[in-house]
């Protein structure tokens, strides 16, 4: 059996049907880098994929085990034993275990990073900005060992959303933390406090022209949460809006309940407001139920995440509170810092989605 020609006829045969490899991949629930895999003769289709890749290419079971097209068709048990064990032998049998250790080291490290973090004894803490740098690199690097398990290792649609669902469940865990860390346990003790008239604060915030309290309290409360309900989408595979407002009511209640009782922060029911406008503006996002929101779902996830590096860079250097620094300058400041990093993210959005379609 020669690999380089069942590579060679799944190419040739794809192209005669007019399916570009994307196309070719939907057909039969596999991922488009399986495809490619198949066609450099990088991977081989699993036993199981044969049966549906011979009916979308029109040719039998043994024509793609002998590379060739042949209408006197041999059905030789032989040349499926010898296709299995040629099979195996591509498949790289190291890797889950690699990527098992890998997760396993970034868990042990990250915790030993929070039991030095949340030392009491400790003279020198870390910053916001060091904060959200050190959860972003457990975060990445999670993000990193799944893409590569996804795309040169597994070839079914199935495998890939188990693997995606146990990282997404990992990037959760470590993202709640550190949200509990930045908006609770990083903050000083004060007196019981709570707010339960809605729009009180947020009113306040508005008649007051502080750039950095709109920022930091109304802006900031909305897209904290928004990472939050795209895990919980992904992790539960939520579609229905009903069940999402229900999990997204109690975690707000979590954190708000958790603030008064520990004294580190306000329970505001508008925070719960804002928070429930990130969550709610996230699921039309993911789930394109909303015709303008699904429209323009890509402009607004990188105007999202320009506002949170934006945010980050400002907290980090002070920008908003340097001197007598009038507030309309300081708003030139933070617009034209926004600008820039949007037309940056959106710039390398559109190169990666041009280098996909080639």
């Amino acid at each position: 059996m020669d690999l380089n020609k069942i590579s060679n006829l799944i190419k040739t045969k794809r192209k005669e049907k007019g399916l570009t490899q994307e196309e070719l991949a939907q057909k039969i629930h596999v991922t488009e880098k399986a495809i490619s895999r198949w066609e450099t003769g990088r991977g081989t289709p699993d036993i199981s994929l044969l049966v549906p890749l011979s009916e979308v290419l029109e040719v039998s079971v043994s024509e793609i085990l002998k590379g060739k097209e042949d209408k006197k068709e041999d059905r030789n048990i032989l040349e499926i034993v010898e296709y299995i064990d040629n099979a195996k032998k591509k498949k790289n049998k190291y890797v889950i275990p690699i990527a098992t250790a890998l997760y396993g080291i970034l868990l042990l490290l990250y915790l030993w990073y929070l039991k030095n973090d949340y030392n009491p004894d400790k003279a020198v803490h870390i910053s916001y900005l060091g904060e959200l740098i050190i959860n972003l690199f457990f975060m990445s690097s999670i993000f990193i060992i799944n893409r590569y398990i996804s795309n040169f290792y597994y070839d079914t649609i199935y495998d890939r959303e188990r693997m995606n669902k146990i990282s997404y469940i990992m990037i959760f865990i470590i993202y709640m933390i550190m949200i509990f860390n930045m908006t609770i346990y990083s903050r000083s003790m004060i007196k019981y406090s709570y707010n339960l008239i809605p729009f009180k604060t947020i009113v306040g915030y508005w008649s007051q022209p502080n750039s950095y309290d709109l920022i930091i309290n109304i802006l900031g409360n909305i897209i904290i949460v928004m990472p939050i309900q795209f895990l919980l989408i992904k992790i539960f595979s939520l579609q229905s809006i009903k069940k999402c407002l229900v999990i997204d009511i109690i975690i707000m209640l979590l954190i708000e309940t958790i603030q008064l009782i520990s004294r580190t922060g306000v329970f505001d029911i508008d925070d719960m407001i804002l928070y429930l406008i990130g969550m709610t503006t996230m699921y039309f996002i993911i789930t394109g139920k909303h015709q303008v929101l699904n429209r323009y779902k890509t402009i607004i996830l990188s105007s999202i995440i320009s506002l949170v590096i934006t945010f980050v860079f400002f907290e980090a250097l002070s920008w908003y509170k340097l001197g007598d620094i009038p507030t309309p300058i300081v708003s030139l400041r933070l617009i034209t810092f926004f600008v820039i990093t949007e037309i940056i993210l959106y710039s390398i959005y559109n190169i990666i989605i041009q280098r996909r379609k080639r």
